[in-house]
């Protein structure tokens, strides 16, 4: 991949698309800091090089909901948190009925507590994706990354979530791989790879 340049501002929803295989999810893997790259810059808010940031603290600020979701043995809730359940069930709850994913995890056998993951109840893709984003948006990341996460999903559960990230981008910046036609009618910017 050579001479690929763009800029992601907060308050805008920008693609990716391409090729199987020309790079767009090594873009992503790039920005979370798992590969180096071999030359060029990356600039966070014009002024921080990005290579010089503490990958912890960069990792802090950033969530992504990946092409491969890990569903945790758990409940919904464990699985949204992935921390102390107990403390955060509240908080939780809350976040999902603020944000609409109420209108989904409440629909489960035992709502938040129906468990998930091996031995439990199977989810579908769509509900895995979903699932993934809610605890990638619990985070509150600064910037969101979705690698094709609406794939799997309903034409019902994508337009949800396309309305909520509409939504929420004004309080971050969000970056998706998509290979949805009809989904880039509705966002800021797409690049072609």
């Amino acid at each position: 991949m050579e001479n690929v340049s763009f800029e992601v501002k907060k308050g805008e929803i920008l693609a990716l698309m391409g090729e199987s295989g020309c790079g767009k999810s090594t873009i992503l893997q790039v920005l979370q800091k798992f590969y180096e790259y071999e030359s060029g810059e990356i600039f966070i808010n014009k002024q921080f090089v990005w290579y010089e940031i503490n990958t912890k603290d960069w990792r802090e600020l950033i969530s992504i909901v990946p092409q491969e979701i890990t569903i945790f043995s758990g409940t919904i809730l464990d699985n949204i948190c992935l921390g102390d359940t107990q403390k955060e069930a509240e908080n939780i709850v809350l976040f999902c009925q603020k944000y609409g994913f109420s209108t989904y995890f409440e629909a489960f056998p035992q709502g938040y507590l129906t468990l998930v993951g091996e031995e439990h109840i199977h989810l579908s893709g769509g509900q895995k994706q979903l699932l993934a984003l809610a605890r990638a948006l619990y985070k509150k990341p600064q910037l969101l990354l979705l690698d094709e996460a609406t794939s799997a999903m309903d034409s019902k559960m994508e337009a949800f979530v396309l309305e909520l990230l509409t939504k929420l981008k004004p309080t971050m910046v969000i970056l998706m791989i998509t290979h949805k036609y009809q989904i880039v009618e509705k966002l800021d910017h797409v690049f072609h790879l």
